[in-house]
C-alpha cells in the first residue's frame, strides 16, 4: 500500500482517494473513503468494457464505467490475501474459508453471473471472514465451484462435508447451506497479518470530514501554540471501528510475539506528515501564502493566478490572467493581506501588478519597466511586494524600484554579465550574485543596504567554477543559504552569516537537477531554510528532503515535488507536483 500517484485522481464518484492498494498489468485498485466514512476498493479496469456485469455485482457499492477512468467501488476489509498466509490454514479455518468464498459466490450467482477467475489472490482474509475481490468475467457458474474445489484441496484439511457437496456438483448456495455457522478463529499468523495490514491503514485514514468532491478541500493546521483549541470533534464511525479493531488485534498479535517484546522496534517518525491538501482551479506551479497564512495565491501552468482562502477553503475573486507566454518572476502579498502583488516579464519588458486579492479587482495602474536584461539576471520581489530589483541592459546594473508609487529608488552597479538578487525579509537588505560569464573566474556575493544603496562590507568571494543558482535568506535575516552547481552536477549548499561573511558550517552537497524527459518538467535543486532554526529543507532531483544544519538527511524524502513555499509562522511546507494534470497542493508539517 502507498500513497497514490500525482497524476491519480483525487476523486471518483464521491470517494475520496486514499491511497494505492494493489497495481497489475490490466487493473490498478486504489482505497477510498465514502462519505458515510466506509472505506472501499477502487477497481480502475484497463477498459470500461464491463459495464453491465459491474453494475450487477451485489458487492460493488457504485460504478461509473462511462466515466474518463472507468472504475466501481466494492467495500473494503483490511486483510491479507490468502497467497500471503505463509501455511496451509487448519480444518475449521478451511470451514470459515469455504463459508466466505460460498457466501460470495451465492449472491453473484444469484444476479446470474460468474466469478470466471477464483483463484487464492482473489481471496482476502479479513477480521469478518473470507471475502472475494469482485469480478464478473466468467459464463458459468459451475467454473466458479470447480476452481473453488481446486482452491480449498491446496489446504491440508478439507472435511468430508465439504468434499461431498464438491463432487456432488452442490451450486454455491447448497455449499452455503451445508456448511452452516462457521466462526472458527483464524491461526495466530492469519490475525497477526490482519493487525499489519490494519495498522498500514493508520497513516492514510484521518478524522477529518469527508467532502463535498466538487469543493476544493483544505485540512488546517493549529495557527499557534497558544491558539485557543478548538471544540473537540466526535470521532468518526470508521475511526472508532477501525481504531478498536486495531486495539484489539494488536493485543493478539503481541501475544502471539510473547516472549519477544522487542523484535519488532518502533518505526521512526518521517520527518513530515502530510496535514491535507487542497485542490486549485488549475496545475499550479508556484505558491505564495499571505503574512498571517489565511489565502494562499497560485501561478498556474495555464498562465493564471487564483487565491485560496484557507478558513473558507475556497477561491475568492476572480482568476486573474491567463497572461500569455509570460514568465512569472515574483509573487507576493502585503503585510495586511490587502493587496497581491506578481511580477512577470515578457521580452524585454517587466509588468508588475496589484490586485485586490478577494475581488480580483486590480489596484492602481501597473509598474512597466522597459529594456530589461533579460539573458544577464531575473526581476527580484521583496517578501513584503514593497521593493522590486530590475536588472538592467544598457549599462548593466540593478534598479531598485517602489511598487506602491511605481517610483525609481536608484541604482546598483553591476558590471557582470550575469547576476541574480534575493532580498531579505522585510526587504532591508539585497543579496546579489555576480559571475562574468568564464568558467575559470569565480563570482561573487555581495549584500546591499536598500535604504542606503551602499554596500554592507567586502564582498564573498567564491570558489572557481561555483555558479550560483539560487539565494534565501532565514526568516531573521542572519543567515544566507545558497546553491551552486549545473545540471549533472552535484550541488553545494554554503550557509553565510550577513555580518560577517563567513561561512557558518563547512559546504555539502545535493543531487543535481533534473528533467523529467517525458512531461518536460525540470526539478530544480535548492536549499532554504526549514520549519525550525536547527534544519533546512532542500529540493534534490525533484525529492524533497528535510536536512540538519550539517546537510544529513532525516527521514525519507518526498519524491515528485516541484516547487514549495513554507507558511510565515514555519508549521506548514505546500508543494505542488510536476504533472500537469494534478492540480493538488499537499500540506506537510512535522510529526
Amino acid at each position: 500500500m502507498r500513497r497514490p500517484a500525482v497524476d491519480d485522481p483525487l476523486w471518483l464518484g464521491q470517494y475520496r482517494v486514499l491511497a494505492e492498494l494493489a497495481r497489475h498489468e490490466t487493473t490498478r485498485v486504489l482505497l477510498g473513503s465514502g462519505p458515510d466514512d466506509r472505506l472501499v476498493a477502487l477497481a480502475l479496469p484497463g477498459t470500461a468494457g464491463s459495464r453491465a456485469e459491474t453494475a450487477a455485482l451485489s458487492a460493488v457499492l457504485e460504478a461509473d464505467p462511462d466515466a474518463s477512468t472507468p472504475w466501481h467501488a466494492s467495500e473494503f476489509h483490511p486483510g491479507p490475501s490468502l497467497p500471503d498466509v505463509p501455511d496451509p490454514l487448519p480444518e475449521p479455518a478451511v470451514v470459515r474459508l469455504a463459508a466466505g468464498i460460498a457466501a460470495e459466490l451465492t449472491q453473484l450467482h444469484s444476479a446470474g453471473l460468474a466469478h470466471g477467475n477464483l483463484n487464492a489472490s482473489h481471496v482476502r482474509l479479513t477480521s469478518s471472514g473470507a471475502r472475494l475481490i469482485p469480478r464478473a468475467a466468467g459464463k458459468d457458474p459451475a467454473d466458479d465451484l470447480l476452481a473453488l474445489g481446486a482452491l480449498l484441496a491446496a489446504q491440508s484439511a478439507i472435511p468430508e462435508a465439504l468434499r461431498r457437496c464438491l463432487a456432488d456438483n452442490a451450486t454455491a448456495a447448497e455449499l452455503l447451506e451445508a456448511i452452516g455457522p462457521a466462526t472458527a478463529p483464524w491461526p495466530p499468523e492469519v490475525e497477526k497479518l490482519i493487525a499489519e495490514r490494519t495498522a498500514e491503514l493508520a497513516q492514510f485514514l484521518d478524522a477529518q470530514p469527508a467532502q463535498d468532491a466538487t469543493e476544493p478541500v483544505i485540512y488546517q493546521v493549529p495557527d499557534t501554540p497558544d491558539s485557543p483549541e478548538p471544540p473537540r470533534r466526535p470521532a468518526s464511525r470508521r475511526g472508532i471501528l477501525i481504531g478498536a479493531l486495531a486495539v484489539v488485534i494488536a493485543g493478539l498479535a503481541a501475544w502471539i510475539a510473547w516472549p519477544a517484546p522487542d523484535a519488532l522496534p518502533p518505526a521512526p517518525q518521517p520527518p513530515l506528515v502530510e496535514s491535507g491538501f487542497l485542490v486549485a482551479r488549475g496545475h499550479p506551479q508556484f505558491l505564495q501564502f499571505s503574512h498571517d497564512g489565511q489565502l494562499l495565491a497560485t501561478m498556474n501552468a495555464d498562465f493564471t493566478m487564483d487565491v485560496l482562502d484557507v478558513g473558507t477553503r475556497k477561491p475568492i475573486g476572480r482568476r486573474l490572467g491567463p497572461f500569455p507566454q509570460t514568465g512569472l518572476t515574483g509573487m507576493a502579498f502585503s503585510p495586511d493581506g490587502l493587496a497581491l502583488i506578481a511580477s512577470r516579464v515578457k521580452e524585454s519588458q517587466l509588468t508588475t501588478q496589484t490586485w485586490d486579492p478577494r475581488t480580483g479587482r486590480e489596484l492602481g495602474a501597473p509598474l512597466v519597466v522597459d529594456g530589461i536584461d533579460r539573458d544577464g539576471g531575473s526581476p527580484a520581489l521583496s517578501s513584503d511586494g514593497r521593493l522590486l530589483a530590475v536588472p538592467m541592459a544598457s549599462p548593466r546594473r540593478l534598479d531598485l524600484w517602489r511598487v506602491a508609487d511605481r517610483t525609481r529608488i536608484g541604482s546598483i552597479d553591476t558590471p557582470a554579465t550575469f547576476h541574480y538578487s534575493e532580498f531579505s525579509p522585510g526587504g532591508r537588505a539585497l543579496a546579489v550574485y555576480e559571475w562574468d560569464g568564464h568558467s575559470a573566474h569565480p563570482g561573487r556575493l555581495r549584500l546591499w543596504d536598500t535604504a542606503s544603496l551602499k554596500p554592507a562590507g567586502d564582498p564573498i568571494a567564491l570558489a572557481e567554477n561555483d555558479q550560483l543558482c539560487c539565494l534565501a535568506f532565514r526568516p531573521d535575516g542572519r543567515t544566507l543559504i545558497t546553491t551552486s552547481g549545473e545540471a549533472r552536477t552535484a550541488a553545494k549548499v554554503h550557509q553565510w552569516d550577513t555580518t560577517t561573511h563567513q561561512e557558518l558550517r563547512p559546504v555539502f552537497t545535493l543531487a543535481p537537477a533534473q528533467i523529467d524527459q517525458q512531461s518536460g518538467t525540470v526539478f530544480f535543486t535548492m536549499a532554504l531554510a526549514g520549519l525550525d532554526d536547527q534544519h533546512l529543507l532542500a529540493l534534490s532531483a525533484g525529492t524533497l528532503v528535510v536536512l540538519g544544519l550539517d546537510g544529513k538527511q532525516e527521514g525519507a524524502g518526498l519524491p515528485g515535488v516541484a516547487s514549495l513555499t513554507v507558511s510565515p509562522d514555519r508549521k506548514t511546507v505546500a508543494t505542488t507536483s510536476g504533472s500537469t494534470a494534478d492540480k493538488t497542493v499537499h500540506l506537510w508539517r512535522e510529526p
